[in-house]
C-alpha cells in the first residue's frame, strides 16, 4: 500500500527506474530486446497541460518524400529495400524507432513516400539518424525532421500464454518457441 506502481519513475515515465525480469525467448517478437539507447523522458516534458499531467515523450517525425531529380540507385531495388528494412529493424531493436511505414490508402495504393518517428536526445541527433536511412543516404528520398511530443494515445497488448498468441491492437501473432 502506498507504493508506486512498478516500472514508473518519479516523473511518471514508464520503465525508467525498474527493470523487469528478462522473459524466456519465445520467438522473433521478443528477440534481441534491449533498453533504448536514448535518454528517458525529462521531467520538463511531463509538465501539466490544462491541469492534466501527461507522460510526454520527445520524438521526431521524419517525413520522407521523393526528390525532384533522384540519382541513379547505387544498388538494385531489392538490395536497397533490404538495406532500408535492416536499418529500421536495427533502430527498432535499440528502442530508437517508435514507428515507421509508407503512406498508403485502405486499398494499398501509395499516396506519397512515408515517415519514421524516432526517439532522440535532440533535433541534431534525430537528423543524423534520419540521414543514415539508406534511401535518404543514397539521395533517393528527401527527409524533413520535425520535433514532436507524444502526449496521448494507446496501444492495446494482450499476451495469451495458453493460446500462444500476442495481440497488438487488432492484430494477432502466433508465439512459437525458438528453434522449433
Amino acid at each position: 500500500m502506498g507504493s508506486k506502481p512498478r516500472g514508473r519513475s518519479k516523473t511518471g515515465a514508464i520503465g525508467t527506474k525498474t527493470r523487469a525480469k528478462k522473459p524466456k525467448r519465445l520467438n522473433r517478437v521478443n528477440q534481441r530486446a534491449s533498453a533504448p539507447s536514448v535518454s528517458a523522458p525529462v521531467a520538463s516534458l511531463n509538465r501539466p497541460s490544462f491541469g492534466i499531467s501527461l507522460a510526454r515523450e520527445q520524438c521526431y517525425v521524419c517525413w520522407m518524400s521523393a526528390p525532384a531529380k533522384p540519382p541513379k540507385p547505387p544498388k538494385s531495388p531489392e538490395l536497397m529495400r533490404k538495406d532500408h528494412h535492416r536499418y529500421l529493424v536495427g533502430l527498432e531493436r535499440k528502442g530508437i524507432l517508435f514507428a515507421a511505414g509508407p503512406f498508403m490508402d485502405e486499398k494499398g495504393a501509395r499516396v506519397g513516400v512515408g515517415m519514421l518517428i524516432i526517439r532522440a536526445k535532440s533535433t541534431a541527433e534525430a537528423t543524423r539518424i534520419a540521414m543514415r536511412e539508406p534511401y535518404t543516404k543514397a539521395g533517393l528520398r528527401d527527409m524533413q525532421v520535425t520535433p514532436w511530443q507524444r502526449n496521448e494515445g494507446v496501444v492495446r497488448l494482450a499476451l495469451n500464454f495458453a493460446d500462444g498468441e500476442l495481440k497488438i491492437d487488432d492484430r494477432t501473432y502466433a508465439l512459437t518457441p525458438k528453434g522449433r
